[in-house]
Formats: structure tokens, sequence, C-alpha cells
């Protein structure tokens, strides 16, 4: 194990891309946990910023919980509300919290996004996550499908917009991470597991040298 993180508690929270085997929740614990952070992952499909503040129980399209690198089962079906993230920095102490959220509040298939609305939702949540430090990783490029709608100039579009609204989270653009056109999807959101394990391996090198300054960071239960 390489202890390049040694010492750092890693909260990782988001939508249905770090739900489900093969997606990043599979890559980002077991390469973090691999560096030597403790991380636990939470993800809540179809979830928006704000209800992992103000919980709002989702249409039941899957939710999970991961500690380090246990194995992964499969996923709670049964509606449920994302865990609130104070509850969460009160339960582990994160040193970092990192959140992977863009597409669920891109409103793709429709004229326009409704940036108020998103200015709402991040800013609920950032304000929550108060003083921890926090990454933000944004989305990044899929594929058009009639049932999502999702395309790159939409996704250009909520990657720039969420750029302005995270801080004091630090950002990443996950559009600047990979090509465009370089993502296989299996329904146009949501990637092969060979794209996942691309994108995670991009958040990986594009996020440690945060992690390694943050490890030294004090937990939330100090501040």
């Amino acid at each position: 194990m390489n202890a390049l993180l040694a010492g750092l508690t890693l909260l990782i929270i988001g939508d249905s891309h770090v739900t489900f085997k093969d997606s990043l929740l599979s890559v980002l614990p077991d390469e973090f946990t691999r560096q030597g952070a403790k991380v636990v992952t939470y993800g809540v499909c179809s979830s928006t910023a704000a209800d992992w503040v103000v919980p709002n129980p989702n249409n039941g399209c899957g939710a999970a919980e991961r500690i380090g690198d246990a194995p992964i089962g499969a996923p709670n079906m049964k509606p449920a509300s994302p865990p609130p993230i104070n509850s969460l920095i009160e339960k582990w102490h994160p040193n970092v919290v990192m959140v992977i959220l863009g597409d669920t509040m891109a409103a793709y298939g429709q004229n326009a996004v409704s940036k108020d609305w998103v200015d709402e939702q991040v800013k609920t949540l950032t304000y929550a996550i108060g003083k921890t430090a926090c990454i933000w990783v944004g989305p990044t490029w899929g594929q058009f499908s009639p049932r999502y709608g999702k395309t790159d100039q939409r996704a250009t579009e909520m990657a720039t917009f969420l750029k302005g609204e995270v801080a004091p989270c630090t950002y990443v653009d996950g559009t600047a991470l990979l090509k465009q056109g370089s993502v296989n999807t299996i329904d146009g959101i949501h990637a092969t597991p060979e794209s996942y394990k691309v994108w995670g391996d991009a958040i990986v090198q594009a996020t440690l040298p945060e992690l390694e300054k943050l490890k030294d960071a004090p937990p939330a239960a100090a501040q």
C-alpha cells in the first residue's frame, strides 16, 4: 500500500455515478484506499445537491454505502433519502468531502438550465459542508440518447457554471479531464465500466496533490 494519503479521512458523496458496481463507486474508494486514506462513500441515484442537506426520498433507482474498499453488494433499490451531510461529517470526521454531482441538475432534455435553482442547490450544500475542506467533481462527457437527452453543449454549460458556483470547494471540471467524444456510455449518461475506470483514474490524478495537502488538515470535529 502506498501511504501517500495516510492519515486522511475522505468522505465521498454523489449521484448514480457513485452508486453502482463498476462505476466510480468501484474506482475511487479502491484507489484512494490503496493510497492510504480512510474512505467512506455514499451514493444515491438521482440525488441533487440540496438533497444531501434536506433529505428528499428519490424514486428508488438505487442507493449505496461503501466503507473503504469493502466488496460492493447490490444497491438498495427502495426509495431512499441521502443521509444529511451534517450527520455524515459528525459521524466520520472527514478531513475532506468529495462531491460528485452535476448531471442530475443539468436539465438534460429541457430547453434551459435554471441557474437560480442550481445556485440554490449548490450553495445549500457548500454552506452545510462549512469549514470542512471540499472538492467538487463536475460532470464529464456522455453520449446523446432520447432517454436522458444529454448533449456535449449542455455538459459544457453545466461544467462551466459549476466552476463559478462551488467555492469554497475546489472544483474539478470533469469535461477537462477527458477528451470530448471519448466516453462510452450504456444509456447516454452512465459510462461503461471501462470508461468509468478511465474517468476515475483521471479524477484520482487530478485530486491527489490537493488531498495530500489536506491530509494534515484538522477533521471537522476539531474545527
